[in-house]
């Protein structure tokens, strides 16, 4: 799968999936006919994410073109890393 992105704001990217083969295009027509909260839907935003900036995690998704190109609203992780002595 390949991701298109469109910056919005510092907390919010425009992301469309582009299925690549067959089974990608596929799986987008499947998912065409579910739920919007479809987990493997989420998930695969959830990866473009990642790849558009590292250690973001998305919290809402709205749909702007169901279920191929959404606004996705992230925050950055903060995670903390404890030195060892």
């Amino acid at each position: 799968m390949k991701y298109h992105y469109q910056y919005v704001s510092k907390t919010t990217v425009r992301i469309e999936l582009i299925p690549e083969d067959k089974k990608e295009i596929s799986l987008i027509a499947k998912l065409s006919q579910g739920e919007e909260d479809n987990e493997q839907l989420m998930e695969l935003f959830r990866k473009g994410l990642e790849s558009y900036n590292t250690g973001t995690i998305l919290i809402k998704t709205k749909f702007m073109n169901f279920p191929s190109v959404a606004l996705c609203i992230y925050t950055i992780s903060t995670r903390t890393i404890d030195n060892v002595a």
